[in-house]
Order: structure tokens, then C-alpha cells, then sequence
């Protein structure tokens, strides 16, 4: 009987311990998700577009462009263009708001809402 006891015993033990070094393997291999962290479910949104003056249409230069949800910052180069990317946290059915705003104060700024789906933009600015 103490025999058949041990056994049993015996067997225990070792089906936990080839649980326990599958769930270790696993933990390695895949790591250990962590749902109450934002940055688990984060993605990387990738926008450019080209900032031109409202009334001649000429591309404007040392523009600044920033997410409200972002620190990152991009300036439009000699033609306009800008490039600007940044890290979201939570989607946004509505979109993201783009700030834009003139290094030499030669124009009035702009807040929009752009759609989640855009990636070109194409944003005029009217002189003060």
C-alpha cells in the first residue's frame, strides 16, 4: 500500500515539474503579456503631406507639425514636405489633431483633425 502511495506521489511531483518547465519555456519564448499596459497595443502611425501657402500656393518652409497625442516634432524642408511619425497608444475613431505652426510667426496656426486613415496631407496657411 505505502508503495502504491509513493507512486502516486512520485508521479505528482513530476507532472508538475514538466507543467511548470513547459509554462517556463513558454514565459521565454513568448514573454508575459501584460493587458493593463497601454504600450502592449501600440502601433506606429507614419504621416506626410506638404504645407504650401494659402494664397500663392507656394510651399512653405519651417513649418511645425505635431500630434497632440505625440512629442515628436517635424519641419517642412524647402519644398514644403514634411514627414512626421509617432507611437498611438489607443485608436481614435476620430482621428488625430495635427498642429502646425510657423517657426518665423509669418503665419497664423492651424489645428486639424485628420482622419486615422490619412497618410499624405496637403495643409495651406494663410498669412498673418
Amino acid at each position: 500500500m505505502k508503495n502504491n502511495r509513493t507512486y502516486k506521489w512520485v508521479r505528482g511531483l513530476l507532472a508538475a515539474s514538466a507543467f511548470s518547465s513547459v509554462m517556463f519555456i513558454m514565459q521565454a519564448c513568448y514573454g508575459t503579456p501584460n493587458y493593463r499596459n497601454e504600450e502592449s497595443f501600440s502601433y506606429e502611425v507614419k504621416m506626410s503631406g506638404i504645407v504650401t501657402d494659402s494664397a500663392s500656393a507656394q510651399p512653405l518652409s519651417g513649418i511645425y507639425v505635431s500630434a497632440d497625442i505625440s512629442d515628436e516634432v517635424a519641419v517642412s524642408d524647402e519644398n514644403g514636405q514634411f514627414s512626421l511619425s509617432f507611437m498611438v497608444y489607443n485608436d481614435s475613431e476620430d482621428g488625430y489633431n495635427l498642429n502646425f505652426s510657423d517657426s518665423l510667426d509669418r503665419y497664423a496656426p492651424l489645428d486639424t483633425l485628420i482622419d486615422s486613415n490619412f497618410s499624405d496631407i496637403n495643409i495651406s496657411l494663410a498669412a498673418k
